[in-house]
């Protein structure tokens, strides 16, 4: 009997989610106008739809360089948002402002921006779980004033005072397991500092399109022998996905586009799955899988 073909499949519960769509949709509106049009930052983070992106006029723009935009030009908000300092230098330069943050961050921006106006009042503190460096988290402390605490390790907590009221929030693409282990800890440190009576609030804002991937994703990676995970390099959600994925399924390897597959990982494979991270675009991922489909 002839061997079988190996089944290359893509995982239909990947791709960009709302927010990106969105985002994605707002920039290639702009790009169809006439004069020059500037992204401040990577507007999603992914090499290749930026790529794509870049072909059609999309400049990328760093904030320390506002001075290449000239009087009229268009400059796009990316998805992650921004501290409301960068609109206002915007509209000081008199540039045309499309905003394409994502809703979700939007909403979660006037979460924070309340809960800090509350804490300051009270003496209390912001905490903010996510990278400090990361575009979405810099945007969130911007509607703070710099009056919160971005934190991702535990050992970040020792220079926060916790009897006094606390308010929690996450960066939308965080490891929900590692949010809850961080929480936790904060629970324990209010309480023993509070008396036993800690003033703390906890929000779930991960984004619930990212938290809703995760169960299908384990699923669809157990159901291959092998399973090809496409993501930026600099996407936090594609890190948190792309985990849960190799620990599901530890024949899993992520790569950023075509042409970084190793023959070896699926050479003995009769099942090959391709998802990505919800900035991941689906022809990228169909490219991947028909680079396989070709190898094999």
């Amino acid at each position: 009997m002839d061997d079988v073909k190996p089944k290359v499949v893509v995982d239909p519960s990947a791709g960009f989610c709302t927010g990106v769509k969105r985002a994605i949709a707002t920039t290639e509106k702009v790009l169809e106008g006439d004069g020059e049009v500037f992204c401040l930052g990577e507007l999603v983070h992914n090499e290749a739809e930026l790529e794509r992106l870049n072909h059609l006029g999309m400049k990328i723009l760093d904030k320390n360089h506002l001075s290449r935009t000239t009087i009229g030009s268009h400059v796009l908000v990316r998805a992650h948002g921004e501290p409301p300092e960068t609109y206002k230098v915007l509209e000081d330069k008199s540039v045309k402002i499309t905003d394409a943050t994502c809703p979700v961050v939007l909403r979660l921006q006037q979460k924070v921006k309340k809960a800090s106006e509350e804490m300051q009042a009270s003496g209390g503190s912001v905490i903010i779980f996510g990278k400090a460096s990361h575009a979405e988290v810099i945007g969130l402390l911007g509607n703070t004033k710099g009056k919160a605490y971005a934190i991702n390790k535990k050992e970040q907590l020792d220079s926060i005072d916790f009897s006094k009221p606390i308010r929690v929030f996450s960066q939308t693409t965080s490891d929900q397991n590692e949010y809850e282990d961080i929480c936790n800890q904060i629970r324990i440190k209010s309480s023993n500092l509070s008396n036993g009576n800690p003033d703390i609030e906890i929000n779930n804002t991960i984004c619930g399109q990212v938290s809703r991937r995760g169960p299908a994703l384990e699923i669809f990676a157990r159901s291959h022998d092998v399973v090809i995970f496409v993501s930026g390099s600099e996407s936090s959600n594609g890190k948190y996905l792309a985990g849960l994925c190799k620990s599901a399924n530890p024949l899993t390897y992520t790569v950023t586009g075509t042409g970084q597959i190793n023959p070896e990982w699926v050479l003995n494979a009769k099942s090959v799955g391709v998802s990505g991270a919800t900035s991941t675009p689906e022809w990228l991922m169909l490219k991947v899988a028909a680079e396989i489909e070709a190898m094999i």
